[in-house]
């Protein structure tokens, strides 16, 4: 005591000089002026910690430093994480085909001579078959009239389809389509085009087209078919079959097929007798597929979730949502001086992996769909939700909202 004032004075410490002991009512203000002034520069637990032991002391110190910091709504908008991106994988196994097809856009490509710059991807998310149609137009009412015409005409009406969140596809004509024909439409989240199988299409068009127009890119449209035929001839990695044998229960004829086994061609002229050992095979194998199926989504999914940690919010926790900011010269703005995240936020309802945000002065009106990896949960001290919760949920988190 000195003056009626506690220090606490350690001989044997590196540093010999006496710590004042700080009344419970002063600690945040010494937080404050060590993590939130200016010149204390929003430093993370162990600079602010050894600044403030420097001179005060109190008993659980660092506990409340680290708690402190946690909870600083600067540091949690501004600051990178070091941490595992959140989420696990989740890999479904489609049975019947086209029952859950997905769909997207790719472009825009240049013009060909009849007007044609996007091509409108269609994929079936059990057989894999893809069908490539080019549009003149990214619209909503074609890419209905080509849904419509070309697919469920030909392959019949589908249970769900996947799509992100263009335009054309949130548009009221699709819309009003799906809820006439009774199909769940399935938009994938904000930032999240892993969630759409069909990008993976995306992925292996760009070099075909690369190899195939040369020079001549507006010349991508007679280039369309021979690459809808490769990509529906190559064997898939996943089910160890290709999408024509998974749809019509035989492969695509080739040139070399006919050239080198013309005969069987002429004496194979009858359906029935082609057809029926193609039918009985397919038939014995396909517990086969769906088990490869299963096989190979596992290994995939060992390996996706080495790098990532299971995270879980239940409704009425709150979250920070992932900002991608972009630079604008134009503003005198730039992202590095740019938020990374925006909130708080409260989760409406869960559709597991994804989540349903909405603001805190509306808790009731829906505002958008993230994937779990696109949150981050917000440590408040004066909520005490389970944002923070990275154990297996119970079954009452499990909220499913039907359309």
């Amino acid at each position: 005591m000195n003056q009626g004032v506690l220090y606490r004075y350690v001989p044997d410490a590196d540093s010999a000089e006496a710590q004042l002991v700080i009344p419970t009512a002063e600690r945040e203000l010494i937080m404050e002026r060590h993590h939130n002034d200016p010149m204390a520069g929003h430093y993370g637990e162990e600079g602010t910690f050894q600044k403030i032991a420097r001179r005060y002391y109190w008993t659980g110190m660092r506990k409340y430093i680290s708690d402190y910091i946690k909870k600083c709504p600067e540091c949690a908008r501004f600051k990178a994480t070091n941490q595992k991106p959140a989420g696990l994988l989740r890999t479904p196994v489609y049975s019947q085909r086209f029952e859950v097809i997905a769909i997207d856009l790719f472009g825009p490509l240049p013009q060909t001579d009849t007007g044609k710059q996007w091509i409108f991807i269609v994929e079936d998310c059990a057989t894999k078959w893809v069908e490539l149609f080019a549009l003149s137009q990214a619209s909503a009412r074609q890419c209905a009239t080509t849904l419509i015409e070309e697919v469920f005409m030909r392959h019949g009406i589908p249970r769900r389809i996947i799509s992100d969140n263009g335009t054309q596809f949130v548009s009221a004509v699709l819309q009003q389509i799906c809820f006439t024909l009774n199909i769940s439409q399935n938009f994938i989240p904000v930032y999240s085009p892993q969630s759409n199988s069909v990008e993976r299409k995306n992925r292996d068009l760009k070099p075909r087209f690369a190899i195939l127009v040369g020079d001549d890119h507006s010349s991508w449209y007679s280039k369309l078919p021979v690459i809808r035929f490769a990509m529906n001839t190559t064997v898939c990695d996943t089910t160890g079959h290709t999408p024509a044998y998974l749809l019509f229960g035989r492969e695509l004829r080739t040139v070399d097929d006919v050239v080198q086994d013309f005969k069987s061609v002429v004496h194979n002229d009858n359906f029935v007798a082609e057809i029926t050992p193609y039918l009985k095979r397919f038939a014995t194998i396909a517990e086969d597929i769906r088990e490869r199926i299963e096989t190979k989504q596992d290994q995939r999914k060992k390996q996706y979730d080495k790098n990532r940690r299971p995270v879980y919010y239940s409704p009425g926790d709150k979250v920070w949502v992932t900002l991608h900011p972009i630079s604008s010269a134009k503003n005198k703005k730039t992202s590095k001086f740019m938020p990374k995240r925006d909130g708080p936020y409260l989760i409406l309802t869960q559709k597991s992996p994804t989540y349903v945000i909405a603001s805190l002065a509306n808790p009731f009106e829906p505002i958008a769909t993230y994937y779990t990896s696109a949150l981050t949960p917000v440590k408040d001290k004066h909520f005490s939700g389970s944002s923070t919760s990275e154990k297996r949920p119970t079954t009452k988190s499990y909220i499913h909202i039907t359309k």
